[in-house]
């Protein structure tokens, strides 16, 4: 008892030192929730000729344009769609709020501002001089010489990422602990950011309570004994069933039938001992045969003979594997005499189950070899030791992600002593340090120290960078092959990291990838939230959405096992669908629940956009929303998102406009505060309107005819998707580079500033050069300096 309470107190002041530390290191982390951009390389410096002819250029060229053409809307009292150019005076002002100005180039240089109604419009030359000007000195960046690395906040493992690395550092598949985690918050469009990943005191629990489970279920191992086990009447299956109602002690058979067990579980491969207890009574001259199958395989047919007043007993030993298999005794030859009126008969009265007999091997679950890598092989303390050492040293080397120091695995030790002091056996005394490896900062987070010695970056050491490329292409920690070239130093030789790009891109656990990356860029995770009308749409189910997702995830799991094109994703003439996904779609041909790829009939349909996962979750639940679906296109697809709209704009569900929702759209328009914004994301949105909410086809809504033609801004007309997808073919480009910015976004686990322009550039100009194949992009990244170095954070 003593004992026992003196082990209770112990493990509540683990409890409560764990909870210390990582409180310790959450209360360490940056508290703002975006990352401060760097100042410019010249800040601070004394004003040099370079920056008067700055000032002077921006008062001479942009300041007039802004008061003859823009601060009538975009005024610190009207602030339409959230800007206010009249307070930017200088061009030393105007480079603190670079994002305001990059959108400012962009409207100019496309035309889409001032709007098109505006009696107040620039000349052409006015534009060019203004867009140069900021192209080339107020957004400048230079990109001669090292870039600038920027600086990714010490980050916690997500919950998808929590799950996966604890599969594969633990051997635990049938466990998803962090399912019962709070929600990860999302920054820049995914859950990984280390900005956001807060770390709430109720976290602190969970991964206590998650640790206790996966070291219990990991390490759960039951000596397998010899049994026995009888089945009588009560116990068994018959077939058929009025075969039980004969007898009050025996299953009695007349008739081609069978008496079995259903699910028997034989623990390990060995030998094991059938006995079965039976009558027969002959008839035609032969006595009936009884047949024994283990797992619809025939072991023996026994003659049975034996009188009903003193049944026989059958006997045969059998070789099975480890498994749950169905056993059964079938009657095999029937027979009736018809004469007189007597049939062949076999009663059932019983089946015992020996086993396993004679030698057998208890194969360890695969969970209790991946961690108890050693075991001692006598009861001496000092073996024991050295086992308990070796385990931990292995399990903290691959939960750290890379080897622990020996005064990591001297307070380990300390750990298992405790155990050991209490009297318990080697595997309960080595949980506890193994418990509080899980509940470690060292694992929960990945760390990655800041520069020393007054340096401005460092490039990664290998195991870190081993650690982000395992995180960025499987959300979980390296392999052995990974750790194994970290160790060796050989991760950044010649070949070697596009060897493990591309083994690792053809590995099933880049499925993550799909569900992690591709599942918040294209929303496929979102269908599982929307709900569209069931009076509408009545056919629309669970599985409908289960199908809608699969095809998005099959789509992109495709490009990258195969290594597609990524333009594949704006415009491709096949898709995957099963029975149900084709004829919502039209498709002909296509049967069975299982996924198939196939070649599109016609040009309604091509890439994500016209996949229902997109086209159902940029609806609302009784129509379609150009809005939606325009803004999908902008953020997803062309990196250009507009802005929020203005605070004192009603949604136009509430807005008293008739006619059809297009007519709707055009009123809306009509407001200068909706139109910046509007006349981008409406034409994109209707050129989709041939879809309804739930992405089917159709050529009329509510008797009217769907009018899907669109004009962009600079005049670019298209009607229906199958122009609208031409059109964003033409601005490959720019799709090219929002992939290029959503990818590295969640490679670093950081978002994009202004600084990896470079960088950018450089992704876009390789995955053009390498023919636009996926892992030519995955592989820029991984060799780019972000991907390669770390900043210090900076207070400025």
């Amino acid at each position: 008892m003593l004992r026992r309470e003196r082990g209770f107190r112990w493990s509540i002041s683990w409890l409560a030192a764990i909870s210390v530390t990582l409180l310790a290191a959450w209360l360490c982390r940056p508290t703002s929730a975006v990352a401060q951009a760097p100042a410019e390389a010249n800040a601070g410096a004394p004003a040099s000729a370079a920056q008067a002819e700055q000032e002077a250029q921006f008062k001479a060229k942009i300041l007039p344009l802004l008061e003859a053409n823009c601060n009538g809307c975009h005024s610190s009292e009207n602030n339409s769609g959230g800007m206010s150019l009249d307070v930017f005076q200088s061009a030393a002002h105007a480079k603190k709020d670079r994002k305001t100005w990059e959108a400012v180039e962009r409207v100019l240089e496309d035309g889409s501002m001032p709007p098109a109604k505006s009696k107040k419009q620039p000349t052409k030359e006015e534009r060019i001089e203004a867009v140069t000007f900021l192209k080339s000195s107020l957004l400048h960046v230079s990109c001669v010489g090292p870039k600038d690395p920027g600086s990714v906040t010490m980050r916690r493992l997500n919950r998808s990422e929590y799950n996966n690395t604890i599969r594969d550092l633990c051997g635990v598949t049938d466990f998803q602990p962090a399912n019962d985690f709070p929600s990860d918050d999302v920054g820049y469009g995914f859950d990984n950011i280390g900005d956001v990943l807060s770390v709430q005191p109720i976290l602190i629990e969970k991964y206590l309570a998650a640790a206790e489970k996966i070291i219990d279920r990991a390490l759960k191992y039951e000596t397998i004994k010899p049994s026995q086990q009888t089945f009588n009447m009560q116990n068994l299956v018959a077939t058929p069933r009025s075969a039980k109602k004969r007898d009050e002690k025996r299953i009695v058979l007349t008739t081609e039938g069978s008496a079995f067990i259903e699910k028997f579980n034989f623990p390990v491969e060995a030998d094991y001992e059938f006995t079965i207890k039976a009558y027969g009574l002959p008839a035609g001259g032969a006595a009936p045969k009884l047949m024994l199958r283990v797992d619809g395989k025939e072991v023996k047919t026994f003659d049975v003979d034996a009188p009903a007043d003193k049944p026989g007993t059958y006997s045969v030993k059998v070789r099975a594997t480890a498994a749950e298999k169905r056993v059964a005794m079938v009657f095999t030859n029937p027979f009736e005499d018809k004469k007189a009126k007597t049939f062949r008969t076999i009663g059932i009265e019983s089946i015992k189950i020996d086993g396993p007999v004679g030698k057998f091997e208890q194969k360890l679950p695969d969970s209790f070899k991946m961690i108890l890598v050693a075991k001692p092989t006598t009861d001496g303390t000092k073996d024991a030791q050295d086992a308990a050492k070796a385990v931990l040293k292995n399990f903290a080397r691959r939960a750290y992600r890379r080897p622990p120091t020996d005064s990591e695995i001297e307070r380990l030790m300390k750990l298992y002593a405790v155990g050991i002091g209490n009297k318990e056996e080697f595997i309960q005394a080595i949980k506890l340090p193994l418990k509080a490896i899980l509940c470690s900062p060292h694992f929960l987070f990945r760390v990655e120290p800041d520069p020393k010695d007054g340096l401005e970056s460092r490039p990664l050491n290998e195991h870190e960078l081993a650690t982000r490329l395992s995180y960025f292409l499987w959300s979980s920690m390296p392999d052995a092959e990974l750790s194994k070239l970290a160790d060796e130093g050989r991760l950044r030789k010649p070949g070697v990291l596009k060897t493990q790009v591309q083994r690792m891109l053809k590995d099933w656990k880049s499925q993550s990838l799909t569900s992690d990356f591709a599942g918040q860029w294209l929303m496929t995770r979102s269908v599982w939230n929307v709900s569209p009308d069931p009076v509408q749409f009545p056919a629309f189910d669970d599985k409908m959405k289960a199908a809608m997702v699969r095809e998005t995830e099959s789509f992109f799991d495709h490009i990258v096992k195969n290594d597609a094109k990524v333009t594949d994703f704006l415009d491709a003439d096949y898709t995957f669908v099963n029975e149900r996904l084709a004829k919502h779609y039209g498709i002909p041909n296509v049967s069975g629940e299982a996924f198939q790829k196939v070649k599109l009939p016609d040009t309604r349909r091509g890439g994500v956009l016209t996949h229902a996962s997109v086209l159902t979750v940029t609806s609302n639940p009784t129509r379609t929303s150009p809005v939606k679906r325009g803004k999908w296109v902008l953020d997803n697809l062309l990196a250009s998102p507009p802005p929020p709209a203005p605070p004192e704009v009603p949604e136009l569900e509430i807005t008293p406009l008739k006619g059809t929702l297009r007519q709707q759209m055009e009123q809306h328009r009509a407001n200068p505060s909706c139109a910046s914004c509007h006349n981008k994301l409406d034409p994109l949105g209707f050129g989709l309107e041939n879809f309804d909410a739930v992405g089917m086809w159709r050529t009329e809504d509510k008797k009217v005819k769907i009018d899907a033609s669109g004009e962009l801004p600079g005049g670019v007309k298209f009607d229906g998707p199958a122009e609208l997808r031409k059109v964003l073919m033409s601005k490959s480009d720019l799709f090219r580079r929002c992939l290029a910015e959503k990818l590295t976004t969640f490679a670093l686990g950081r978002g994009l500033e202004y600084y990896d322009k470079c960088v950018l550039d450089e992704l876009v100009l390789k995955l053009k050069a390498g023919e636009d194949r996926f892992s030519v992009l995955v592989l820029a990244i991984v060799e780019s300096e972000p991907f390669q170095k770390r900043r210090a954070k900076r207070s400025d």
